[in-house]
């Protein structure tokens, strides 16, 4: 085995799950000269809080938005997706199990339920907007992703291809209503 190159794909997968917020500062106490060393990350000694102020913004006329949401216990997985309209309507809203064993995979299952019900409702105009940033990533980025869940992001980018769509970040505190059905 080539060790550099091993090295190297880990220290990219570290700083990727870092991007998408799945690995945060508190993960790398005790051994941020290595991340540093590494350039895996740039934590600073003293971390600063940041306040920011989170809105939830209405689609444009013509367009619906979903807010999908998915969570996993370590025995159960479950998703919670809600349609509104311009005005802020809510259109749809649902929460239910999902097979899956990870967060990750109920947020992609919350988004394939999402998408599947727009399109049988007739809508092709949608602004998705999840709280996880790497779901995010590996929809907006042709990057590659474990075998896992390979499947299940073709069939989502398929379902996509069908649509006129938008994809956004919001934090959590912006998707309330999704979390709370299933966050």
């Amino acid at each position: 085995m080539y060790v550099p190159r091993i090295i190297t794909f880990i220290c990219d997968k570290i700083k990727l799950f870092y991007e998408a917020n799945i690995l945060k500062h508190h993960n790398f106490k005790g051994c941020w000269q290595v991340c540093h060393s590494f350039s895996i990350v740039n934590i600073p000694a003293v971390m600063e809080k940041r306040v920011c102020m989170v809105n939830w913004f209405k689609p444009d006329p013509g367009w619906i938005k979903l807010n999908t949401d998915g969570s996993y216990n370590g025995k159960v997985a479950g998703c919670g997706d809600i349609l509104r309209n311009h005005l802020g309507q809510m259109i749809k809203a649902f929460a239910g199990p999902v097979t899956g064993n990870s967060a990750f995979i109920a947020e992609l299952n919350g988004i394939i339920y999402g998408i599947s019900i727009c399109i049988k409702l007739g809508y092709n105009r949608i602004w998705i907007e999840i709280d996880a940033m790497l779901l995010l990533h590996y929809i907006n980025n042709n990057s590659l992703f474990n075998a896992e869940n390979y499947y299940l992001i073709r069939h989502l980018k398929q379902d996509l291809s069908n649509i006129n769509y938008k994809i956004s970040h919001i934090y959590r505190e912006g998707n309330i209503c999704a979390d709370i059905y299933f966050g």
